[in-house]
């Protein structure tokens, strides 16, 4: 073994105590000694300890964590159970390495470029500073030696480690690897030849820098959309060129724009990996892809139709791994809340969810499942797709092609002697008819209906042939639902409602109330609003109702006896989420012309 010289061996020492791995003590003009430092603190039990969350929600976060297997730190932040400064402080107290903000740092641009992108995205790190020979390296995991031999090698420096966040990493490989750039980057390589499809079977998403310019423009804009929380990705074909834009909280931006002949290169591309005929680019076409993006497992649903000016693709991204929502997380009030989990305890019934497509009916459903799940229990499921996987559940997807539709599948699922019982969606009487039966035959239903309100999924049920007697018999509750965006909490702006603003929420003259406006800030995006949370209005069938619905009495009479009865109605609960600072009023009147104008 050859001996290190005596420079090289303190210079390892020195980063090994910086990194916390050893103690370092001296005792007058005697040698310095090291020693293993003494194990830390798990993060939960110190935030626990210092009263920031409670054991329970410790417990619900570890339960996720050895589920998806992400950070501790992302899912209480993503929780809302603690906020990221509070999670970097904490951290900083945890492993003795100081914690940096990302988005409030000056960070040197030119460092960040200097290092190449496959490093910070493989080692999750991004240079701060150079402070003389010092290099200020930003890290996830501040002990990774292997990461800050690398950096320390390319930028030719003494690597000194600050610890920060992932949700700030995210923000600043946006920043600074923007998706624009990046494919522009990736476009000046793509030679003529390289414009055919490229078939492959891989179905990792890596951002490996010897793959194609073509593979690395479409790994690119898949990527983006995920690190920024997008739920579906649009390539459309116009005249000049192709746009790409992604759904953030609902509402579509502009990501990046495409030469006709590269968008349809990717577009090919996904096909391939979709099993779909590259070939026929006119007639639609629908197909999934299971891959792999920054260690997530996601399944993307493509759909591709020709256009004018070339194929269009629609992909949407599902998280496998996401953790469903409980009751407590969908958005419901605290009465909503209580009596949901009523009728859920009943042994047999139907209880719908109803909106239009995206408004989280689904999402509802599985938080449901999960609030009910017991291992006494047989649940079983019949869907278009399965979106998420439900541990300890059957879960069987719709397969037209096989001839497994939705009525043959709830069919098949009641020979299996269920309790409870999920149906994707009531799309014709056939399926109507059968779970109503099943509901009035012992059986707990959960479905979905694609109605504009509570009441209406009820004429809607009628419209389908369903007698009015056995709508009444088996129908427990009905609920409506909407997802509105969520003001950042980070820059959300306080003020005193104006008059007008007052008269719109319907408040007395004299009530002054304070709300909260969209500001914009880096942990947003500048937009002001940071993720989506449900309203809802849930009917409840009571004999006033049943009487409604008996006689084929409108949408307008059954939801009039429905707010006598005390229910709130999506708009109330939507005027609720201003007041109580969750969301602005401009975003409740967009909300209000684009569903009740």
């Amino acid at each position: 073994m050859v001996a290190l010289p005596v420079s090289d061996v303190e210079a390892e020492l020195d980063a090994l105590v910086s990194l916390g791995n050893l103690t370092r003590s001296a005792a007058g003009e005697g040698p310095t000694h090291y020693s293993a430092a003494p194990r830390r603190q798990m993060l939960g039990r110190m935030l626990v300890d210092a009263g920031l969350i409670t054991a329970d929600q410790l417990n619900e976060a570890l339960a996720e964590q050895a589920q998806t297997g992400e950070r501790l730190g992302r899912i209480l932040m993503d929780r809302g159970y603690v906020s990221k400064q509070t999670l970097g402080q904490m951290l900083e107290v945890q492993r003795g390495v100081p914690y940096v903000n990302l988005s409030t740092y000056a960070i040197d641009e030119a460092l960040v470029r200097a290092l190449p992108e496959w490093v910070v995205l493989q080692h999750k790190v991004l240079p701060l500073a150079r402070v003389r020979r010092e290099i200020h390296l930003a890290m996830l995991d501040p002990t990774d030696v292997l990461a800050i031999d690398t950096v320390a090698r390319h930028l030719e420096g003494r690597v000194r480690p600050f610890l920060t966040t992932e949700r700030d990493f995210d923000w600043a490989v946006t920043k600074f690897f923007e998706v624009g750039r990046r494919v522009g980057e990736q476009l000046a390589e793509v030679a003529p030849e390289d414009m055919a499809a490229e078939p492959s079977a891989a179905v990792a998403v890596t951002e490996a820098t010897n793959a194609p310019p073509l593979v690395r423009v479409a790994t690119s804009i898949l990527t983006d959309a995920v690190r920024i929380g997008a739920t579906d990705i649009h390539v459309e074909p116009d005249v000049d060129d192709a746009r790409v834009r992604v759904r953030v909280d609902g509402i579509l931006v502009d990501k990046a724009v495409l030469p006709h002949t590269v968008a349809a290169a990717v577009v090919s591309r996904l096909k391939v990996l979709a099993g779909l005929d590259i070939a026929e680019r006119l007639r639609p076409q629908d197909g999934r892809i299971l891959i792999s993006i920054e260690g997530r497992e996601y399944d993307l649903r493509l759909a591709t139709v020709g256009t004018a000016f070339g194929e269009r693709a629609a992909i949407r991204l599902l998280n496998t791994q996401q953790v469903l929502l409980g009751l407590e997380r969908l958005g419901l009030f605290a009465e909503q809340q209580q009596t949901l989990e009523r009728l859920l305890a009943r042994p047999h019934g139907m209880v719908l969810v109803t909106g239009p497509t995206g408004s989280g009916k689904t999402t509802t459903l599985y938080a449901a499942i999960r609030h009910i799940n017991q291992r006494t229990r047989n649940i079983m499921t019949i869907e278009d797709p399965v979106e998420y996987r439900l541990a300890g559940i059957t879960q069987i997807p719709v397969r037209e092609k096989a001839g497994i539709s939705f009525d043959v599948g709830l069919r098949a699922i009641l020979r299996q002697d269920p309790d409870i019982v999920m149906v994707g969606e009531i799309r014709d009487p056939q399926t109507a008819s059968i779970a109503i039966q099943a509901a009035l035959t012992g059986h707990l239903v959960l479905s979905t209906l694609h109605t504009s309100s509570a009441a209406g999924a009820l004429v809607r049920l009628l419209d389908m042939g369903v007698e009015p007697y056995l709508l009444t018999s088996s129908v427990l509750a009905v609920a409506g639902q909407r997802l509105i965006r969520m003001l950042c909490t980070a820059c959300r702006k306080r003020y005193k409602a104006k008059d007008e603003e007052q008269a719109a929420l319907g408040l007395a003259e004299g009530e002054r109330v304070t709300l909260y406006r969209a500001q914009g800030c880096v942990e947003c995006g500048e937009l002001g609003y940071k993720g989506r949370t449900g309203i809802f209005e849930l009917l409840v069938i009571e004999d006033a109702i049943r009487d409604l619905i008996l006689n084929r009495r409108p949408v307008t009479a059954i939801m009039a006896a429905a707010q006598t009865v005390g229910m709130q109605t999506l708009q109330t609960s939507a005027r609720q989420k201003v007041l109580d600072g969750v969301t602005s009023v401009e975003e409740w009147q967009r909300l209000m012309l684009a569903e009740w104008s």
